[in-house]
């Protein structure tokens, strides 16, 4: 593409566009859960309007797993697929829910531009990795005073970020929900409990429990605490001596 550049008659080159998409070569997802795989792609630039855009994704076989018109698509994912990206800006990001044992690719995407040109993006192939649900990890101070405030986070990661996994403690308290995007359409979700330290909590076993789309539940072993008694200060104990002498001159 030629830019003028005033007077001097000379071009400067700027890189055209060409048929290409990023997706990961290998995402790992939850079996009963969701999955999304990111994908975006770019075309040359057309020069002309563009009437339609249709996006499909098939298996390395060729079998569709989604497309617009539902009848074109596999039996076995039919209603489990849905592109959540937005096609007309090249975000060709796929979502298979729930996701299944027999879900593992490897798949590719073709885009379809009315009024221009189509192409499959036959090289740039995603398999997925099923796994089972994770077991969460609690992170916490196992050692605290009486009346300290406590902050305990338990942590995991997940693929499916428009259902995140929900936490349940066994200790009361205020609960914080944080979400971090990692690569290849992974996640990692963290709940953050804040509570009081009391006597009651010595020896008390802390654990927490995660919740994934599709139902299945991981509890994370349990972290017992132990508390310590809040020690009376030396200036306390004599502010306190003072007083007591006080009370007896007085009398």
């Amino acid at each position: 593409v030629g830019v003028w550049t005033g007077s001097v008659h000379a071009f400067v080159q700027t890189e055209a566009s060409t048929w290409t998409a990023t997706v990961p070569s290998s995402v790992q997802g939850i079996d009963g859960s969701c999955v999304v795989i990111p994908c975006s792609y770019n075309y040359p630039e057309p020069g002309k309007q563009i009437t339609g855009y249709t996006g499909i994704w098939y298996t390395k076989a060729d079998d569709v797993i989604y497309h617009k018109d539902n009848n074109q698509i596999k039996q076995e994912y039919k209603g489990r697929t849905e592109l959540v990206g937005d096609i007309t800006q090249k975000n060709c990001s796929l979502k298979i829910d729930p996701l299944r044992q027999s879900d593992r690719g490897p798949f590719y995407f073709r885009i379809e531009l009315g009024g221009y040109d189509q192409y499959s993006y036959r090289n740039n192939e995603v398999s997925i990795t099923v796994i089972s649900a994770p077991q969460p990890t609690v992170s916490v101070k196992e050692e605290v005073v009486e009346g300290q405030t406590v902050s305990a986070s338990c942590s995991v990661s997940h693929s499916c970020p428009s259902s995140p996994p929900e936490f349940t403690w066994t200790h009361s308290g205020e609960k914080r929900f944080q979400s971090q995007q990692l690569t290849d359409g992974q996640w990692k979700a963290t709940s953050v409990l804040t509570f009081k330290a009391t006597k009651d909590d010595h020896n008390k076993p802390l654990s927490c429990t995660v919740r994934y789309k599709g139902g299945l539940e991981r509890e994370q072993a349990s972290n017992v605490l132990k508390v310590k008694c809040k020690s009376i200060g030396a200036g306390t104990g004599l502010v306190i001596l003072l007083i007591v002498l006080g009370v007896v001159r007085k009398r």
